[in-house]
């Protein structure tokens, strides 16, 4: 934040020698001094956005929030062109609790840079809000930069993830499929839409095709045959199909929970208990704290006539979703 303010000095005089002195007291954390220097500077130059964006920082450090935002606010106003005005108040508005308005002066100052900058400004701001969970903010910012920049696979691999972080799964699914129109190479958004298949029963079928696609271009992978197998397991076809894609998965990665997960749905769908019980109970151990898979097996264990086992797997299965429900939220 001070690096960018020190970029802020623009103007002569004794105005120029005020502003220079507030930033430097500023940058040295000498905040009554900051706060003379940038006073002054202000009163002699009352309409320049780069001072009351400086008074912003100064008025927060110093714990005087209602006079930060005040500043915060005459400087967006004056300096809504100016790049470096509008890229410091984000900055401002992220350090002061306020996402919402940052993500939206992050959006109006990526508007002005050149668009060869422009989706590193919109990725950058929004990676920052992911990463705190800042999901609608996030969105905000995305969807901006993927208005400008439409054949950007970056950006819309960005704003799937933010939906699926609020669960808006078909909006996600949306993005994430215009990514991989843009950028059919990038691993990432076959994987996260094989996170919510069951959640987007409509696009099944134009998923799976899209997951036949990726298994014919990527034989070596075992994530092309699994996808393709789940996508057949959710909309209850072709289990040998199914089954056939699986094993060859689970031969390229034999300790992938899910895979064993898959197969054992497709051997329950045939019937075949004893095998699905094996599937399921690999699973199981792969992934002890996956209540779905403690659940298939108590069904399986009844099919098999296994009544005490199967009252074991849904008390785990009861404890694991007790535990969840309970779970602090994220």
């Amino acid at each position: 934040m001070v690096f960018a303010l020190l970029l802020l000095v623009a103007a002569s005089g004794t105005f120029e020698e005020r502003f220079r002195a507030g930033l430097l007291a500023l940058q040295r954390n000498d905040l009554v001094a900051a706060r003379s220097g940038l006073e002054g500077a202000a009163k002699l130059a009352p309409g320049n956005g780069r001072v009351w964006v400086a008074l912003a920082q100064t008025y927060w450090k110093l714990k005087e929030s209602g006079k930060a935002n005040a500043a915060a606010a005459k400087a967006e106003t004056l300096g809504v062109r100016d790049p470096l005005v509008l890229s410091t108040l984000a900055i401002f508005y992220g350090e002061s609790g306020q996402g919402l308005r940052g993500a939206a002066t992050q959006v109006r100052y990526a508007a002005l840079v050149p668009v060869a900058r422009a989706e590193t400004v919109y990725f950058e701001a929004a990676q920052a809000l992911l990463q705190q969970g800042k999901f609608p903010e996030a969105i905000t910012i995305l969807r901006a930069g993927t208005g400008r920049l439409k054949d950007s696979a970056q950006l819309h691999l960005a704003l799937g993830v933010a939906y699926y972080g609020l669960r808006r799964f078909d909006e996600a699914a949306g993005a994430f499929l215009r990514t991989i129109e843009l950028a059919p190479e990038t691993e990432q958004p076959y994987g996260f839409l094989g996170k919510f298949l069951d959640q987007i029963p409509g696009r099944l079928p134009v998923v799976t095709k899209i997951f036949i696609s990726y298994e014919q271009a990527h034989p070596e992978s075992f994530m092309g045959y699994f996808l393709h197998a789940k996508a057949l397991n959710l909309q209850s076809g072709e289990p040998e199909t199914a089954m056939a894609l699986l094993q060859k998965a689970a031969g390229m990665n034999e300790r992938d929970a899910p895979v064993h997960f898959e197969l054992g749905t497709v051997f329950d769908r045939l019937r075949r208990y004893a095998e699905a019980a094996r599937e399921f109970e690999r699973a199981a151990e792969l992934a002890p704290e996956d209540a779905a898979t403690h659940y298939r097996l108590s069904r399986v264990y009844d099919r098999l006539g296994k009544a005490e086992a199967a009252q074991v797997e849904r008390d785990r299965h009861a404890a694991l979703e007790k535990a969840s429900r309970e779970a602090p939220k994220q």
